[in-house]
């Protein structure tokens, strides 16, 4: 009876391992199929490496020493970050005194090569007026995927470091359900900012396991899970629409106060924030005597973005390059070399 058993079981796994080569040689085969089937024909905007890592203290940053190659239906994407984690040539000199860009995927550069954001576009602009003097240095620090919300610790923290004269904060209209969803701050009570470090989500630490498997997150599959994974975040915790922009507001002018605090001088710049949205925005810069330039929008200017991506395209990073530093230099607010 027991010999039969060991016989049994002996012919079972003998089947097993015939047969375990099939199975794992079609699953490959059904994910090259995969693969292929939506490189041709599903046109996913998040394909690539991831370009940050969790921050606790500011929910996310970018990493450092950092280049991939992004490729999108509508632009192939060169992007690199230096030591310091940021979108922009390695500094040779500690960047102190200059001008500080923060913002989100607009100020980063999303969709044009390390040249080509307006931040670097101003800097090459203020370097080439030098005249042999050390130029102006420009931290680019804009982080894509996120809000306004870690504005205000990387201001407490991170900018001393670099004691610019000149902070650019730049808003766009999904700051607002970006603000909400990211969990770094809610308004307490008498609208005080209460703020709450981030915990590694599960989506997260799901990223960080495909990141470690070389190439793994280059893939479509792993492009559309990650596109899969963003929706079902935002279905377990919907938007509540316009009840949620006084964080954002408030966020907004806490870093404005942080900024003259510090000593540092403001500026604002805005892309598709419209309405009663864009009338407080100028309420606030009045209230801190505070220049806001309102950039054009997509249906006002199609020629400066991409059509379906959304984003600036080379040529929009110049038109905001140039308005942006005529703004600054008609307001004398640009640090001299």
């Amino acid at each position: 009876m027991a010999r039969s058993r060991v016989t049994g079981f002996k012919a079972r796994a003998a089947a097993v391992a015939r047969t375990a080569p099939l199975v794992v040689g079609a699953i490959l085969v059904a994910l090259v199929l995969a693969e292929l089937l939506l490189w041709a024909f599903v046109p996913l905007r998040n394909v690539g490496p991831s370009f940050s890592v969790h921050d606790s203290r500011l929910g996310r940053r970018l990493k450092a020493n950092f280049a991939t190659v992004r490729y999108t239906p509508e632009f192939t994407m060169h992007f690199s970050t230096n030591s310091l984690g940021f979108r922009g040539p390695e500094p040779t000199r500690p960047p102190r005194g200059g001008i500080l860009f923060l913002g989100d995927s607009f100020t980063m550069g999303y969709g044009v090569d390390d040249s080509e954001p307006f931040p670097a576009l101003i800097a090459a602009k203020l370097a080439a007026r030098a005249d042999g003097r050390t130029p102006v240095p420009v931290i680019n620090a804009g982080m894509g995927g996120t809000g306004s919300d870690w504005w205000l610790p990387f201001l407490e923290r991170d900018a001393p470091r670099f004691t610019p004269h000149l902070v650019v904060l730049q808003a766009m209209v999904n700051d607002f359900e970006d603000n909400w969803s990211g969990g770094l701050f809610r308004l307490g009570r008498d609208d005080a900012l209460v703020y709450s470090p981030v915990a590694k989500s599960i989506a997260r630490m799901a990223l960080d396991l495909v990141t470690a498997v070389p190439g793994l997150d280059s893939l479509h599959l792993t492009g559309l899970l990650r596109q899969v994974a963003t929706t079902v975040k935002k279905m377990l915790r919907p938007y509540p629409g316009s009840a949620a922009d006084p964080l954002t507001f408030r966020l907004i002018e806490a870093a404005v106060q942080r900024c003259r605090d510090q000593g540092y001088s403001a500026a604002m710049v805005s892309f598709e924030i419209t309405g009663a949205r864009l009338n407080r925005l100028r309420q606030i810069a009045a209230q801190f005597d505070l220049p806001l330039l309102v950039m054009p929008s997509k249906s006002e200017r199609p020629d400066l973005y991409y059509r379906v991506d959304g984003h600036l395209t080379a040529h929009g990073h110049v038109v905001v390059a140039e308005r942006m530093l005529a703004e600054l230099e008609r307001l004398d607010l640009l640090p001299q070399p």
